[in-house]
């Protein structure tokens, strides 16, 4: 009787088992029926096994966000980047959205690069719809000389793009490179401005900050001629900026030599004369085809 009762249990707990199949209570019950610590090793070592592609994905995954990090600096730079593609793509479509996004991020990696080189810590560029895009300095210029390079950077890297559109437009012939071509001019020139903070009135500190009042009725101008609010933002930055120098000059922070003068001058005004060139180059173009 004894040994039917069991025979009878034994069969009841393999048709549970097989109705209802659990891993985890399999293995628990072997851990019970195997003594010591090398049965428990065993039985850790098989959950291992069973669980071993979770693990491994883990891991996968722990590795990606250790790549994330140490492109953390960046990660602003390619999120806000992307959206602004995004943005401007179903606006204008997405060969010219992606080119215009690309005229940008050149111009602003200018900034980066020089402010590398005259050891100013900085950020990525950050994209702003509508508006452009920035890099923030950590630490501050410590004297004009610092400041231009930093400024003529963007503008100086910003033309070789827009030149390379015009050259692949000769290649190709594709007006999108012309359109292109051309916002990259019109950028890059705004920008040269020479009032604070647009990179003309930055670059020409090491000239004479004199020079933002020439700057301050050419940007009147354009904010009237093309009524915007971040232009109306530059403009009363820049009347602020002026008024700052005029009241407390800060003779030691401006004071750079004549050779340092003839440098700057040479790039912002050769700046202006090549994108004014390349401007009325494309506008020809254009008359001629129409």
């Amino acid at each position: 009787m004894e040994n039917n009762t069991d025979k009878e249990e034994k069969e009841e707990l393999e048709s549970e088992y097989t109705e209802n199949p659990d891993v985890s209570k399999s293995l628990v019950n072997t851990a019970r029926e195997k003594k010591g610590l090398w049965g428990i090793l065993g039985v850790s070592l098989a959950i291992l096994a069973k669980f071993k592609f979770i693990i491994f994905f883990i891991f996968a995954k722990l590795k990606f966000l250790l790549i994330i990090l140490k492109l953390g600096k960046f990660a602003s730079t390619l999120g806000s980047m992307l959206v602004m593609i995004f943005i401007y793509a179903q606006i204008f479509g997405w060969a010219y959205g992606l080119g215009f996004v690309l005229l940008i991020f050149f111009h602003e990696m200018g900034h980066y690069i020089a402010a590398k080189i005259v050891n100013i810590n900085v950020s990525g560029p950050v994209f702003i719809p509508f508006v452009g895009a920035f890099i923030s300095m950590k630490d501050q210029p410590t004297n004009a000389t610092v400041e231009a390079k930093i400024a003529a950077g963007g503008p100086i890297l910003g033309s070789l793009a827009a030149l390379a559109c015009v050259l692949f437009y000769t290649m190709t012939d594709n007006n999108l490179f012309l359109a292109l071509a051309y916002s990259g001019f019109m950028i890059n020139l705004f920008n040269l401005i020479p009032v604070h903070p647009l990179d003309g009135g930055r670059i020409v500190t090491a000239i004479s900050p004199k020079i933002w009042l020439v700057g301050i009725p050419i940007l009147i101008y354009v904010s009237i001629k093309f009524f915007n609010p971040i232009i109306i933002l530059f403009l009363i930055m820049g009347c602020v900026q002026a008024f700052k120098q005029w009241k407390e000059p800060s003779v030691d922070y401006y004071n750079t030599s004549f050779s340092t003068k003839i440098v700057f001058s040479l790039i912002f005004f050769g700046l202006i004369a090549l994108l004014g060139i390349g401007i009325f180059y494309i506008h020809n173009i254009h008359m001629i085809y129409r």
